[in-house]
């Protein structure tokens, strides 16, 4: 297993700060210690090494040398830095007398990244996040005992009490870059279609392992070994196995709640994707292969097709599942995946686009062989037919129809989508198919967003509206109804980045 870069000196002196929160006057001092240090620390790397441009991995770092005349500190302010600020409102509204729920978070992270020094630059950033308001967020509701479901992921859902030391580390990573070849060790973003940040709280997921990446003209390999992930919702970090189930909503197929928590074996993950550009469109096809529990295979292939006046969109997913020995652990009980569980999905994409404008149908249709699992801490999968606040995975015999309109022009600073679906779940009682109890659901969201110019340059403006309606509310009992069906989720978000 890959070691976990900077585990002693944070992980351990977490431990330390935590060990005993039953005495609580002292895990505050400590607490407030902690955060004092950690924005100490980042308010001295911002003074040292300046206020330019940072972009982890993607930048294109050009060599640089250290000569007699320029010191360690003069080649490191040669760097390149970057500030984050975000603030994010949620509100949820659900039906009748079941809980309402929002909250305000603000927060700010700095990441640093280093000169290129024969191919080697190394990087880091941290963030941090404080609540300003809540309702409802941390109580379960009255009548139905569930509890929160999006507000919480805005901070840290393991620890209710925590709402002002909300602060990690989040990237620290050694890289090495050649020709087109990067090869990065540490703590690192990934995005790929199932495995992936998936920003849409304060912080995204961060994964720490090693990774391979090539890029030649049109074609782009990548391949990473992963043994740790932070994810949204959390300050911590964890080991790939004790990563399953952090999120511990839904029941397995035997009628029971999910018992696979700190229960799975699994040595990490190995993962590989290539995609190849041509003049139409592209290729592209990945393989998650979680040692002991799970692999999945995703493919996916695009075309655009040029006519006088406008483009042909078509576009084609596919996915194969399969365990891995007992899918985590030998008691079907504790297993994540259960071994008659070989499932596969199919998607489709017909659309138009014309300049700024684009409208698309899209399909997405899973067997009922097995419920499609992935993950949620490892990301969101991106078919076609997902909108936002809504998920496929967990589920089998699924249909789903979708609607996509896209508005993003050139030349100005607004853009906006719209998005409506239909999609047909197997009935809550199905234990077998329906791991999270979602009933069959229309979906309508909508987002606009504004980017600033000038001396706001960096700063986004972001309103995303969704409202989920069950197909048939009389018969969906209000333990499944409340934060899936007949609610609202309304979203602003202002980030700014310098």
């Amino acid at each position: 297993m890959i070691c976990d870069l900077n585990y002693f000196l944070v992980e351990k002196s977490d431990l330390l700060l935590h060990h005993d929160k039953n005495t609580s006057s002292l895990y505050t001092i400590m607490s407030f210690e902690k955060l004092i240090r950690v924005k100490n620390l980042l308010f001295m790397i911002f003074i040292v090494f300046g206020s330019s441009v940072y972009a982890q991995q993607k930048h294109v770092h050009k060599d640089s040398t250290i000569s007699s005349s320029k010191s360690l500190g003069d080649w490191l302010r040669e760097g390149e830095t970057e500030m984050h600020i975000r603030s994010f409102y949620m509100n949820t509204q659900n039906r009748g007398l079941l809980l309402d729920y929002s909250t305000l978070a603000f927060g700010g992270g700095l990441g640093y990244s280093s000169p290129s020094y024969k191919g080697f630059h190394f990087g880091f950033s941290g963030f941090f996040v404080f609540q300003l308001h809540e309702q409802n967020i941390r109580i379960p509701d009255p009548s139905t005992g569930n509890v929160n479901r999006y507000e919480i992921l805005l901070y840290d859902m393991n620890d209710f009490e925590n709402t002002r030391d909300l602060d990690r580390l989040e990237h620290l990573y050694l890289s090495y870059e050649h020709k087109g070849f990067e090869l990065v060790f540490g703590r690192q973003r990934i995005n790929s279609p199932l495995l992936n940040e998936q920003d849409n709280r304060m912080r995204p997921n961060t994964f720490s392992g090693l990774t391979f990446q090539f890029e030649s003209n049109d074609w782009q390999l990548f391949a990473g070994l992963l043994s740790h992930v932070t994810m949204r919702g959390t300050v911590d970090w964890y080991s790939i196995e004790n990563s399953f189930g952090v999120y511990p909503f839904g029941r397995n197929p035997l009628g029971e709640p999910l018992a696979y928590k700190d229960n799975i074996e699994s040595k990490g993950i190995a993962m590989a994707g290539i995609k190849k550009n041509h003049n139409f469109g592209s290729y592209q096809l990945w393989n998650y292969y979680s040692e002991n529990v799970f692999n999945t295979v995703f493919s996916q292939s695009d075309v655009s097709i040029v006519f006088p006046g406008f483009n042909l969109d078509l576009g084609i997913q596919a996915f194969y599942q399969t365990p891995l020995n007992h899918g985590g652990n030998e008691n079907p009980a504790m297993a994540y995946m259960l071994k008659k569980e070989n499932t596969y999905g199919v998607g489709g994409k017909i659309g138009l686009h014309r300049g700024s404008r684009s409208f698309s149908l899209n399909y997405l249709g899973i067997s009922d062989r097995g419920r499609f699992l992935f993950p949620r801490e490892w990301g969101r999968e991106r078919f076609y037919a997902s909108l936002p606040r809504e998920r496929f995975e967990g589920n089998g015999g699924v249909m789903a129809l979708t609607a996509w309109y896209n508005w993003k022009p050139e030349i100005s600073s607004w853009k906006g989508s719209f998005g409506a679906s239909t999609v047909s779940n197997p009935d809550i009682s199905n234990i077998n198919l329906n791991k999270y109890g979602v009933p069959s659901y229309f979906h309508i969201m909508g987002e606009l967003a504004h980017s600033f110019k000038d001396d706001l340059e960096g700063l986004e403006l972001r309103l995303l509206l969704v409202n989920k309606i069950a197909k048939n509310p009389n018969t969906v009992p209000d333990q499944f109804r409340i934060n899936r069906v007949d609610m609202w989720n309304i979203n602003l978000i202002v980030d700014y980045k310098f």
